[in-house]
């Protein structure tokens, strides 16, 4: 019985790890960029676009997929200050980006 009951425990552990864990730590190839202001995310490559939310300063986003007349197609790294979703992908004014700067701590 005993067996068992650390048997669901660990189960119950691993699950919870896996459905709230966030993306995985930044590897060198990987650091992203942050917004440097308030700027739309939006559906594509212009502010013709519907936005999909707002981006704030800090908020973090993975390295472009694609570029295109100095938007850039990305995605959420984590869940945005405004609410965006971790994973979400659509375009961002370039100029509103920095590269993140990276650093592994041993």
């Amino acid at each position: 019985m005993r067996r068992l009951m650390i048997a669901a425990a660990a189960a119950a552990t691993f699950t919870a790890a896996i459905l709230f864990a966030g993306p995985g730590p930044a590897t060198a190839a990987g650091c992203g960029y942050t917004a440097t202001t308030t700027v739309h995310f939006r559906s594509g490559p212009g502010s013709g676009y519907v936005s999909l939310g707002l981006l704030r300063e800090g908020d973090r986003l993975g390295t472009p997929k694609e570029k295109r007349s100095g938007w850039w197609k990305t995605f959420t790294m984590d869940r945005t200050a405004s609410g965006i979703k971790a994973g979400k992908t659509g375009w961002v004014k370039a100029s509103y980006l920095s590269k993140s700067v990276c650093m592994q701590l041993d």
